[in-house]
């Protein structure tokens, strides 16, 4: 099976380390840097104290990847559109592009570029660290889902199979709201704070305060989510969050990374999203909205932070 992977960030090191072994795999990005290191030595892992070098072909270039089985999409959200269509330039045929990416609109500018019947959305909890270029911990196991439709449930199945036997837990979910949404959940109730306390996901609820905030930001979403008519695959957002949390608790989210490293965030996709739709159906999203402005001067975290923490 031929895989091409679009992102060199922790995700898609993550992703490609695991696969590797198992799969024809390419990893395609812009970053110059991790692309050498990956030709050169491989991906470096770190997992449970241990060290592993992968081997990995990686490439900048889309016209040195063709007819892939899959292509997994793996990058920031303001680079999808060129993401997209670099997975319409590689995809075989018969292929299926799957994006893992955090927020809303990602799948949507997929489907656009790869047509909607080639498009597939995953949420994962794994948790990654980019620690350097090619060089990735793997800061927390946790499911994979990925959402599929009778049209192309075999392929996913197949896809499914593969992930498992490479070591990633994995099911299937016939609901791509529902999928979409309830990592949604999880993103805005971890990543801002993470950023703002400059802190991995699991001293968020070590502290009462931060706990707080991530509950509320967690059930916002989840009353949108509901004005939307969408069931979330869980019961209660809130304990949900805490969960992953817990489980990725050495894990920095994605958005303290960008932060720490100077990059985009994708926060306009998850707790801007949750803003907008709150607006659109007249459902309050205060703690959301706040943790957007608080990210602008994140120094004032405690003292904006502090009345919603109540």
């Amino acid at each position: 099976m031929k895989i091409g992977i679009i992102g060199t960030g922790a995700m898609g090191s993550l992703f490609a380390a695991h696969l590797a072994a198992h799969a024809d795999v390419t990893v395609l990005g812009t970053w110059r840097d991790a692309v050498e290191t990956m030709n050169t030595r491989g991906i470096h892992l770190e997992r449970d104290a241990e060290h592993f070098y992968i081997p990995v072909r990686a490439t900048t270039s889309a016209r040195q990847v063709r007819n892939v089985d899959f292509a997994l999409i793996a990058v920031k959200a303001h680079q999808t559109e060129r993401a997209a269509r670099w997975a319409n330039e590689i995809l075989g045929a018969n292929g299926i592009a799957l994006t893992l990416q955090n927020g809303l609109g990602n799948f949507e500018i997929l489907a656009q570029h790869v047509g909607e019947n080639r498009a597939a959305m995953g949420v994962t909890m794994q948790g990654a660290t980019l620690l350097g270029a090619g060089h990735v911990r793997h800061a927390g196991r946790g499911q994979t889902t990925i959402a599929t439709t009778p049209q192309m449930r075999a392929h996913i199945e197949t896809l499914t199979e593969l992930f498992i036997r490479a070591g990633i837990e994995t099911q299937l979910a016939n609901d791509v709201q529902s999928l979409m949404w309830g990592k949604l959940v999880v993103n805005s109730a971890i990543n801002a704070l993470s950023a703002i306390y400059r802190v991995p996901n699991g001293l968020l609820v070590e502290n009462p305060e931060t706990r707080a905030l991530m509950s509320a930001a967690a059930q916002e979403t989840a009353n949108v989510a509901r004005a939307l008519g969408i069931t979330l695959p869980y019961l209660d957002p809130a304990a949900r969050a805490i969960q992953v949390a817990r489980a990725t608790a050495t894990n920095k989210s994605s958005t303290l990374q960008d932060v720490l490293r100077g990059a985009p965030t994708e926060l306009e996709r998850i707790n801007g999203a949750v803003v907008r739709e709150g607006k659109r159906l007249g459902v309050p999203t205060p703690v959301n909205e706040q943790l957007m402005r608080v990210m602008v001067h994140p120094r004032l975290a405690q003292h904006r932070l502090a009345q919603f923490a109540a």
